[in-house]
């Protein structure tokens, strides 16, 4: 496949992970190789190195309405746009390794990712010799600082919590409450309850019993970059 051909899938699958339209267009500027960040996808066949303006990624995510502007960090930044790569290349069969320190900047293709007003200077080029598929899909990710923050992020304990319903209550009431006492909530019992991490709904489903407890069979989730966001 040629590079205008990735940059096709990538911004078809970009546009999936964020859950909104965005387009990459071939030409523009370079990324600054002052600020620019690697990242490998190792696909079926191919290994994609992509170079991006690191600066840029804050206005795409902020545009995106995957992170305020005043939690917009550095570090926060990297995390998103890393798991981004890893889901999107996932889904091209394949995976995000690290790009060597040696690989040259700025040395593929230019491109330009939009999105509403905000765009995000990129670069693409895929090795002259493509790594085999099988040792593509089955090769550890190699070392470095990108891969190895996103696996200690898959690491993290969240606490989840089921959410059947609400109900406001004024204090007279609530002090009033005693054993016996049925509090209505506002959520009929054929309506799928909430699996809330953090203070995201990561998912929807119906409640089940498992083994004498209390399940959720999932009938629906959120994009995941809506369930990455919840780890913050």
């Amino acid at each position: 496949m040629s590079v205008a051909g990735w940059i096709a899938r990538l911004e078809a699958e970009i546009a999936r992970e964020l859950g909104q339209p965005v387009s990459i267009l071939s030409g523009g500027d370079a990324p600054d190789p002052a600020r620019c960040r690697r990242d490998a996808l190792e696909v079926p066949g191919a290994r994609l190195l992509v170079e991006t303006d690191a600066e840029d990624l804050t206005a795409v995510l902020v545009e995106g309405r995957l992170i305020d502007r005043d939690q917009a960090d550095a570090e926060t930044v990297a995390e998103l746009w890393t798991g981004i790569l890893a889901s999107v290349a996932a889904r091209l069969e394949g995976k995000l390794a690290a790009a060597a320190a040696t690989d040259p900047v700025a040395a593929g293709e230019p491109c330009t990712l939009r999105l509403g007003s905000a765009t995000l200077r990129l670069a693409l080029r895929e090795e002259a010799s493509p790594a085999r598929p099988s040792e593509a899909l089955s090769a550890e990710p190699a070392a470095g600082a990108a891969q190895g923050n996103f696996d200690l992020l898959l690491e993290v304990a969240l606490d989840a919590t089921l959410r059947f319903g609400s109900r406001a209550l004024e204090l007279r009431r609530l002090l009033e409450l005693g054993p016996g006492d049925v509090v209505e909530l506002d959520r009929h019992l054929t309506d799928p309850v909430d699996l809330i991490v953090g203070d995201k709904i990561v998912a929807r489903g119906e409640v089940v019993l498992v083994n004498g407890n209390f399940g959720l069979r999932v009938t629906e989730v959120a994009e995941p970059m809506r369930r990455l966001e919840s780890i913050r």
